[in-house]
């Protein structure tokens, strides 16, 4: 999948907290938004250009995630590690202590997101290696339904998922 459809997918992904009482939440869904955003461009940090590798923080020229990017790529292929449980688990370890200073649910978000991405790559032909490093590839949907990345396919996905993520938004407004 190409970033925009993946922060779209780590969005629509905060579905799952939309039943919960706004208190227990502690954050508006615009910054729960943005954490599961953030989590769902991470697992691309393996790949040679990301849009992650790319970000800069607001009114800096400073790019946060390029030196581990560089780092992950030359160490790792993409959809290697970051693309499997052990990404997951290994990224839930070192964000776990967050919950300590920013509480619970900027981490979920976090969580979240980074999981749609996984779960968005396993939809592909390429499918992703939950199990690395076993060859193996875990695909989400059935051999005829499985899509390119960047194909046609991948661009009609992305008009209902900006739908979902909006009225989710819009929704956090009322």
């Amino acid at each position: 999948m190409t970033w925009p459809t993946h922060a779209l997918l780590g969005i629509s992904s905060l579905w799952l907290l939309a039943p919960l009482p706004p208190e227990l939440l502690g954050y508006d869904l615009g910054t729960l938004a943005v954490c599961a955003t953030l989590g769902a461009l991470l697992p691309d940090l393996d790949a040679s250009e990301s849009k992650i590798k790319h970000l800069k923080l607001p009114g800096t020229s400073f790019k946060p995630f390029l030196l581990p990017a560089q780092v992950v790529h030359r160490t790792d292929q993409h959809r290697g590690l970051l693309h499997s449980i052990w990404g997951l688990a290994m990224v839930t370890i070192i964000v776990a202590p967050a919950v300590l200073w920013v509480g619970w649910a900027p981490v979920v978000a976090l969580l979240l997101g980074y999981t749609s991405h996984l779960l968005g790559d396993a939809a592909t032909k390429s499918g992703i290696r939950l199990l690395y490093p076993r060859s193996a590839r875990f695909h989400m949907l059935p051999p005829g339904w499985r899509f390119t990345t960047g194909s046609l396919a991948e661009e009609a996905l992305f008009v209902p998922l900006a739908l979902f993520g909006s009225t989710l938004l819009l929704r956090s407004l009322l």
